[in-house]
């Protein structure tokens, strides 16, 4: 029995030096870990609920990396809206120009305004139609959907094109300034959507995107609880009133207006329409600066609040050096003499002492 007991005892013993060695072993390993990052090796057996507040701060950087990386998404959307609407208004300005240089019926310019009033609009159009990744820009929240019809190109929806729906209200160059004033009276019903047939109106025939019906406009969450509505879209007023005084001049070849007051009756309108339009374009290219700016603004925010974050975290889950080598001295100093106990004691025999 003494001797069962003896056995158990020996056992025990070995068992828990064994167990003592390896909970050294793995308090060096933390510790050896803690130095070589800096950081505690277990936060919150270290610290308890503060790790909590880490945590938390991480969660926090986590979410303000995700607003950055969607607003750097949408600066880049606005510097190509931007761009459009510049490329948009200079060919507007362009054309303006000639438009104005042909406010005399008898001058060789009258007789390009049609021409070039057709090529102006399918520019437009093709400006209006840009995309980014993959987006119409000018479509609102129908993105996938190109949103401006070409000048001959025939709507699938209505049948029409944008010049079949003029040519069905201009058959003939206006002779007075009453026709003039009702030609100019039916064509705007088909830009401010009241034309009684409605497979000839704007949103109808010209347009494809999202309408103002819709009610909607393409937003964008910068941060928490801040939300910007940038959408500008092809059916906005600038864009219609633009369409509309291209579209006046591309259907009516104002050289064969006789009489010079019906002929400046019609021009001016024109002339006036697409003035209109790119000064709205204007307006909204300057509401759009300040959105990138704000945009701009939070993103900086955002950048600094991540490295106010970050230094809290270190200043949370950092160990001090001094003492994790300190730590490290004495495991290292522990363990040896386990080791050169447990060396000694196996070497231990009772043949050593018999003589």
């Amino acid at each position: 029995m003494t001797s069962l007991l003896g056995q158990i005892s020996s056992l025990q013993s070995s068992l828990a030096s064994r167990r003592e060695h390896a909970d050294m072993n793995q308090q060096l390993a933390r510790v050896e870990k803690e130095i070589a990052t800096g950081l505690r090796a277990d936060l919150f057996r270290d610290i308890g609920q503060r790790g909590s507040e880490a945590v938390r701060l991480r969660h926090q950087i986590s979410r303000n990396e995700g607003f950055m990386a969607s607003n750097k998404l949408l600066m880049g959307r606005m510097d190509i809206t931007n761009l459009a609407l510049s490329d948009i208004r200079k060919t507007a300005d362009d054309y303006l120009a000639l438009a104005v240089s042909g406010s005399n019926p008898d001058t060789a310019v009258s007789r390009e305004l049609q021409a070039s009033a057709k090529a102006a609009f399918d520019q437009v159009v093709a400006q209006a139609n840009s995309r980014y990744l993959g987006n119409h820009l000018f479509g609102g929240t129908l993105q996938d959907t190109m949103p401006m019809q070409d000048w001959t190109t025939v709507n699938p929806d209505t049948g029409k094109s944008p010049a079949s729906v003029l040519a069905g209200i201009v058959t003939s160059p206006p002779t007075t300034v009453a026709e003039a004033n009702a030609l100019i009276a039916e064509i705007d019903t088909v830009f401010d959507g009241t034309h009684p047939d409605p497979d000839s109106r704007f949103e109808s025939t010209f347009y494809n995107g999202a309408t103002a019906a819709s009610g909607t406009r393409v937003e964008g969450r910068i941060d928490e609880g801040v939300e910007i509505a940038h959408g500008i879209q092809a059916n906005d007023e600038g864009f219609r009133e633009l369409f509309k005084g291209l579209a006046m001049l591309a259907t009516v070849d104002v050289s064969q207006i006789e009489d010079r007051e019906t002929y400046t009756r019609y021009m001016e309108a024109a002339v006036e329409a697409i003035s209109a339009g790119s000064s709205l374009l204007l307006g909204a290219q300057s509401r759009l600066g300040s959105m990138q700016a704000l945009v701009e603004d939070t993103i900086v925010m955002q950048e600094d609040v991540i490295d106010v974050y970050s230094y809290r975290i270190v200043d949370i889950e950092a160990v001090d050096p001094y003492e994790a080598a300190s730590r490290m001295e004495l495991l290292t100093t522990q363990l040896e003499a386990s080791y050169a106990v447990t060396a000694r004691l196996s070497r231990l025999s009772i043949l050593n002492y018999l003589i």
